[in-house]
Formats: C-alpha cells, structure tokens, sequence
C-alpha cells in the first residue's frame, strides 16, 4: 500500500511526487503537482475551445425600443484537463528508478510492512521492472480560476467548479460562461501569451502511516480548568448570540491553552521537508486528542443521581428572575450544582492508520496550452445571424376609411421560391382585410436560398379595394417587391388623396389661392378639383379614384388673387405628392425705409409716393405715406417675383404751413435707407489735428465743435477729446449743409495739463476745414 513515509522526487522531473509501496519493492506511486490540458484524437490538439459571441439584438429589444443596459457581448470556453504525468516525463520516472533506486545507487530508506509493523530499512538492489500507477482518489474538487471577484461580468458563477473522474487520469471537463469584459479579457491577452487564469485541483488519496504512538496524559482537575473555558458554545439571550466561546484548530493552541495535558506522538522525518504532509498528521493527531477530552470532560461524572428537570437545559437560566421555569443545558455551565471528581489519566494509542490526505495540483491556462492553440481555439460567432432565415413583413394601409369613399381593402400577399440548394419550392399565402385602417397583419415565412447560401426574399402582393358607393371594386394586378415593412398609401391602391396646404405666402400681399388640380386621361366627376386657400383656411384635400391607371401622377395650377386687385397665374405643373405644399411666386422680398428730412414747421408735410413694377410677371405695388414730423421713418416691403429686378420709383411732395407746395418728381430708388423732404445738398468735413501740441504736457484737451444754420437755426454739435493715446490720429467732423457756402462754425479749447493746470480757449469763429490745436 502507498505509504507517506520517505517520497522524493525525479531531478528532471520534480513535480511529480513518488511515494514508496511498504509491500511491494517495485511498486511507485505517482502524485502530480501539475495540471495538464487533455488532448484530443489526434494527440496533439488540446480539448479547448473559446467562442466569442454577440448576443441577438432582436431577443433584447424590439425595433421600437433601445437595447437595455447589460452586456451584449459573451463568451463560453469548454475545456477538459487531467492530472497525470506526461509519457516523456514517466519515462525518465522509469529511467531513474531503474538507475538510481532499484540498483541500490540512491541511499533511500524505504517503509516496510511485517508482521502489522512499519519499518523502515534501507533499499538495496532489487530484481524486476519498477510498476507506477496512482494513488487511489477518494474525494476531489477542480476549479477553473479567472479574477471573479471583479464581478459576474468577466465570469458566471457555478460553472467553474466540477468534480473530477477519480481514476487514474482525474479527468475534469469545463463549460465556463463568461461575461463580456472577461471575453475581452481572453481576446486582448492570448496575442501577449499572458492570461490571468488556472486550473487548481484539490484531491484526496489514502495513504498509510506507519506505527504512530499517540500518548495522551494529565491530572482531571488541572486539565478540566484549563479548558473548560475554552469549549466551543455559544450562549444565546432573547434569541440573541451574546457569547461565543473559541474552537481549537491546531495541536499547537491545545499546548498553549493546557500546560498540564502532554500530549505525545511518533515524529516521523519526511522527506523534502513537507509541511503539508506534517500539518495533516498533527490534526490527525489532534483528533485523537479531542476525542479522548470529549469522552472525559464532556459527560456526567455521576449519572442517575439527578433531577434531570431540576438541572434544566438552557445556559441563561442563570440570568433569569426567580422563579422562572428551567430548560436544560450542560451542567457544567450550572452554578446552582457541583460535581467533582479528580483523577490522573494516561492513554496511549499505536498502531498503523491509513487515512485520507490532500494534494492541491495546479496550473496556469497558458501552462498548460500554448499562444497557437489560444489563438485557434478562439472562435468568433455572431449570434444575430440566423442558421433558418425567415420573412417577416408587417402589412398596414394608411387609407382614411371615416372620411374617404373606401369601405374595405384586401391585400394578397404571395410568397414562391425554389431553393437553388436542394430544389424544394417555399410556397406561402395570405389575404388580410383591412376595414378600419388601424390593422396591422404579420406575414411570415421560411426563406428560400440561392446557390450561395443567400435568402431569396422577394415576394409579391396584390390588392382590391371596395368603395361605398355601388360601383364596382379595383383590383391591383400583383407587383414584385423585397420590402420588410409594406405601407399601402392612396399611391398603390388606384386612387389619389391630396392634401393641399400653404406653405410660403404674403397674406398681406395675396388675398386668396386658387389651386386646380385633376388627373390627366380619367373621365370621373371626382378627377378634377378646385381649392381656395385663404389667411383663414390653409388646408384642403383631394380624393379621387385613378380609373385603373398604375401612376399616381396628378396635374395642378395656381392663380393668386392679390390684394391691390390683380392676379398672377402659375403654367401647369405634375407631381405625385400626397402633401401639395402651394408657396407663393416671389423669389425674394426687398425693404427701402424712408427718411423726412426737414424741420416741422415750416414744413407742415411730406405725402410720399412709391411704386414698383415687373412687367414679365404682370405684378406691380403702390404705397403712400404722410410724413408730418421730422422724427418717424416709414419702412416699405415689396415682394418680388424676381429676386435680380430690385429697381422702385419715388416721389415726395413737400407742403408748408403758409399753404405753399413743392411738388416732387418721379425718381429710381434703389432698397436701404431714402432720404426724402430738404435733403441737404452739402457737406463739410472738418479734420482736427492735435500736431501742434506737446502732449507730454497735456494728459486731456476737450474740442467742442458747433455749426448754426443761419437760415433755419439748426444746430449740428460734437465734443473731441484728445489724449496722449490718441493725439497722433487726426479726427475727423462731418456737417450737412442747406446751403454750400454756409461752412463757418466755431470751437473751444479746455486743456487740462499733467501738472494740474488748465488752460481754456474761449469760443472762436473759423471756417478752415483743417483744425489745428494749439494752447
């Protein structure tokens, strides 16, 4: 049987552990430490495949929805390991146990079983090939490990967890679920060869550990005090935890806790130092001892001599008022009774025990299979492309049934393809019948492929409408389409339905539309049409069958009443169009403001006139105005038919309060601002130069500037202030003459020096156009 006593390891291969059978010299067990990837029929591929998938949008969310926040990315990975030792790897086993161990080359204790003792003696020479195998697995537990502390977005809890074979291979087969950023993590780490994921075992195996001696001794009393505080209970108040005494977990905090209890056992000399391996016989050791202080300390020293009522069971009934009725518990936790009993104890246990102990191989993804076969287990699918294509295709009408002359439509639609693959012929039909015009029907079907593999989604539908007046119903001959969503309008039913509208127009320049419209070639009362639109009423509509004709194409005029009485037509226009949108013929709008020039009195008023023409339009547009103040501009908007003849006429003609008149005359105009009235005739330009002064002396001289009519006594003022910022820039004083060789004005200076003087020049009279300042 394997015995745990004296393994040791291959040099060349040192994660393999080989224990030593203590019945047969031969035999050799082999403990790997390193998990493999299995592979596949052709012994050279690993099992492992990763497919990176896109999710079904349409299973997410409708066409008339958003995609709801989640992951639409994931990924699954199938992957099969075992726990062995590769074929070179026993080999070179088999090599060094030929070499070193059964020559006897290799000082090597070996445990040996006889008589129902373990020995241990030295290994000499032995004849016969070395036998491995591996140990018999009782339990075990394999986990794939990604980081999944970050969270089920990298990988899904409760598929990375499996139970191994537990035969000689310990095979174990993963089917992982990962999240969306984990599947990323794979993508964006198998180009770098580094991938943050293992593959850990934890097995379980007999083994037999040779004549253990466990003794066991103390005095009752000493030990009982020690520990006694130290049992594991926990005490409870109203349903409430309110102590919890400690467990003992190894053999080293039974020593420190107990001084008076010796607990000793056989030590043995592993080898390579294993502390695992020491770490499992002390608990097992540890067991022992717990059981033998539970059979001593934790039941009654004297039996049948009490009222087991009297004790009660519940460890709080100290803490109870008077007279409150008692439930059991330990009576060691009593105070209202005291047993005593004091003895020295010593037991001994030996013998040999075969007994569970663990091993934990492991080993990282990229350990295990290389960048290469990474890169080609990695499979991209994308999940919104189906394997069965399918047609489906909402059918709505968006005929008026309330306020048009339509009692029902039916539509037929037909589906009929031969796939080119396996030459079945896809047939599929249906009628739905509209009478509402709010039905929406579904038709659905199973799609034919051509000899690539593509879809043949064409099929065909056809129509027949029935009228509420008795005449007899249209039928629309079949017609070819791929459309995925089919709206039947007034276009593909034989029949019109116009809604006309205004779109641009002056209402203050035109007082009404006329709009004609008919359909060319139809003999029906109801093909022609005329429509007035108005400020008041800017919608209209159409309806009218098309006699069987395919085209949806209708004719239409337009004829604008004016609001200064004339009229202007539009030539005749076709348009399918269900919205007619009707804008009136002007390409642009031209503004002229007009400005009385003059003093009131002794002006009394200005009776302006203007006009506008364009001939090749037969359009014109009069205005007039009264200006009776100097103050109040008139502003005058024309539409024009063409944008590039933007030429007006004008006159104003001037009255005076003593009953005199200046009567104007016709002139061109051109749009912006027109200046009508005593338009001054003149300007002067004054230019003040500040050339002549030392502006290091200056820091301010103010100029003010005055010009007086002498004939109307209008005064034109302006204040100039000169800094030494601005002194080299001559400023310049622009005056409007009645009169051209009325050009005197005056000025006066104030300086104001950097010192705090200042200095004035008083009022002086000139006419030079050049100012020079000079203090």
């Amino acid at each position: 049987m394997l015995n745990l006593l004296h393994k040791f390891v291959v040099p060349e291969v040192s994660h393999v552990d080989i224990y030593q059978d203590d019945e047969d010299a031969l035999q050799f067990w082999m403990v790997p430490q390193r998990v493999r990837a299995a592979l596949g029929p052709d012994n050279t591929t690993p099992e492992l495949s990763i497919f990176a998938f896109a999710r079904d949008m349409s299973l997410l969310a409708g066409i008339d929805t958003p995609l709801p926040p989640g992951e639409t990315e994931g990924g699954l990975m199938t992957l099969t390991v075992e726990c062995t030792v590769p074929p070179e790897d026993r080999e070179k086993i088999l090599a060094y146990l030929r070499s070193q161990v059964l020559s006897g080359a290799l000082r090597l204790a070996r445990p040996v079983a006889s008589e129902g003792e373990i020995r241990a003696e030295w290994r000499g020479a032995v004849t016969g090939e070395p036998k491995l195998a591996y140990p018999t697995w009782i339990e075990g537990d394999v986990q794939f490990c990604l980081p999944s502390a970050l969270g089920p977005t990298f990988i899904k809890p409760g598929d990375n967890k499996v139970k191994p074979s537990l035969t000689e291979s310990n095979v174990a087969s993963f089917s992982i679920a990962l999240g969306q950023e984990g599947i990323r993590l794979f993508r964006e780490t198998i180009s770098s060869g580094k991938l943050p994921a293992h593959v850990a075992y934890s097995l379980q195996f007999v083994a037999r550990v040779p004549s253990i001696t466990v003794t066991i001794s103390g005095h009752s009393e000493a030990v009982h005090r020690e520990l006694k505080d130290s049992a594991t209970i926990v005490e409870t108040e109203n349903g409430v935890p309110v102590r919890t005494f400690p467990q003992i977990t190894s053999l080293k905090q039974l020593h420190d806790l107990s001084g008076s209890l010796h607990v000793e056992y056989t030590k043995f000399d592993f080898a390579q130092q294993d502390d695992k391996l020491r770490e499992q016989l002390e608990n097992f050791v540890l067991e022992i001892t717990t059981a033998y202080l539970k059979s001593m300390f934790c039941q009654p020293l004297i039996t049948g001599q009490l009222d087991k009522e009297k004790l009660g069971t519940d460890p709080m009934q100290n803490f109870k008022p008077p007279g409150t009725s008692v439930t059991g518990s330990n009576q060691l936790w009593l105070k209202e009774f005291e047993q005593t009993g004091e003895s020295d104890f010593d037991m001994t246990f030996h013998g040999n025990i075969a007994k569970p102990f663990c091993t934990y191989p492991s080993a990282a993804l990229v350990a295990m299979v290389t960048q290469p076969q990474l890169e080609k287990a990695f499979i991209e699918a994308d999940l919104n492309t189906p394997i069965f294509h399918t047609l489906q295709v909402p059918v709505r009408v968006t005929a008026d049934f309330e306020h048009d002359p339509i009692a029902g439509i039916q539509v037929t639609l037909d589906y009929r393809q031969t796939d080119d693959r396996t030459g079945e012929v896809k047939t599929e039909a249906k009628t739905f019948d509209f009478l509402k015009g709010t039905e929406t029907y579904y038709f659905r079907t199973t799609l034919a492929k051509d000899a690539q593999g593509a879809p043949k989604d064409t099929f065909t539908y056809a129509s027949r409408l029935h009228y509420k007046a008795a005449q007899a119903s249209t039928d629309i001959a079949p017609q070819p389409t791929r459309e995925r969503s089919l709206i039947l309008g007034y276009d593909r039913l034989s029949c019109v339905d116009v809604k006309v509208v205004a779109g641009t127009v002056p209402w203050t320049t035109v007082q009404a539309v006329q709009v004609d419209l008919s359909l060319p070639g139809v003999n029906l009362p109801s093909a022609t049409k005329t429509v007035i639109l108005t400020a008041q009423a800017v919608e209209d509509s159409w309806f009218s069958y098309t006699g069987g004709q395919t085209s949806p194409e209708y004719e239409y005029s337009c004829e604008f009443l004016l609001v200064n009485g004339s009229r202007m037509k539009t030539p005749p226009q076709r348009t399918s169009a269900a919205r007619l949108l009707i804008d009136a013929p002007f390409e642009d709008r031209m503004s002229a403001t007009f400005v009385p020039q003059g003093l009131f009195p002794p002006l009394q008023s200005i009776v302006l006139s203007a006009k506008y023409a364009d001939p090749a339009a037969s359009y014109h547009s009069e205005a007039t105005n009264i200006f009776t103040n100097n103050t109040t501009p008139w502003r005058w908007d024309v539409d024009l038919p063409s944008a590039k003849n933007r030429e007006f006429q004008y006159k104003a003609d001037i009255t005076y309060v003593d009953g005199t008149t200046t009567p104007g005359q016709w002139q061109v105009g051109q749009e912006g601002t027109v200046q009508v009235g005593e338009v001054k005739s003149s300007l002067l330009d004054v230019s003040v130069t500040a050339a002549a002064l030392d502006m290091a002396k200056w820091k301010l001289v103010v100029v003010q500037l005055r010009y007086e009519d002498p004939a109307t006594h209008e005064v034109q003022e302006q204040t100039i202030k000169l800094t030494p910022a601005n002194a080299g820039q001559d400023q310049a004083w622009k005056v409007t003459l009645k009169d051209p060789t009325a050009t005197t004005f005056t000025y006066e200076l104030d300086g104001y020096g950097v010192d705090g003087t200042r200095k004035t020049v008083p009022a002086t009279t000139t006419d030079d156009k050049l100012l020079v300042v000079e203090l």
